[in-house]
């Protein structure tokens, strides 16, 4: 005889609400719409990991019971929300301001956003991402570069070209190295003799 363990739409129990908040990312909050499970009087929950709105794997366990069941999650995070349409290059200052949003799969809100400016034309209204900004002076600008390899370090001139998230260069010899711009010389570091 096949015994069928058949889904139930049940009231979302506190113990669930509580540990997929202690399993969201950081700085989110989490809604929980709709849980449904075969029967089981759980009193732990384990959820999968997530990284957005949507539906979550869930182990549930009771005293006698250890089931799988699904949450239906919606994550929210204070994320920058442009308040004006700007343009490639321009500073993303004093165009933005912080709003509880619905986190989506897969679009991270951007981590930083001193000094950055925008790496395309970007629509008012938009949530800021981290592909939607680039850091450092603008592709064309003369810098000094420090490349560092192990205990070495180098300076030469270089000439910052586009790359996402980074401030990359092209060096003389045609490499390109990427790193972090501090007090107007970009470091880089290089593994081995690269």
């Amino acid at each position: 005889m096949i015994a069928l363990a058949l889904l139930t739409l049940a009231a979302v129990p506190a113990p669930l609400t509580e540990a997929l908040s202690l399993h969201a990312p950081e700085g989110t909050r989490v809604e929980v719409s709709e849980w449904s499970a075969p029967s089981c009087n759980a009193t732990r929950f384990e959820p999968q990991p997530f990284d957005g709105s949507g539906r979550v794997a869930v182990r549930a366990t009771g005293k006698s019971c250890a089931v799988w069941g699904w949450a239906t999650v919606r994550l929210f995070a204070t994320q920058a929300v442009l308040t004006r349409t700007i343009e490639a290059g321009e500073p993303v200052e004093g165009a933005f301001t912080l709003e509880e949003r619905e986190w989506t799969k897969g679009a991270p809100a951007a981590p930083k956003l001193d000094g950055a400016t925008a790496s395309r034309r970007l629509k008012s209204g938009s949530v800021l991402r981290e592909l939607d900004l680039r850091f450092g002076p603008a592709p064309g600008t003369q810098v000094t570069v420090r490349i560092v390899i192990k205990a070495i370090s180098l300076e030469q001139r270089g000439v910052i070209v586009s790359c996402a998230q980074h401030v990359c260069a092209s060096l003389p010899s045609g490499k390109r190295v990427s790193g972090t711009f501090r007090d107007g010389v970009l470091v880089a570091t290089l593994e081995g003799g690269s």
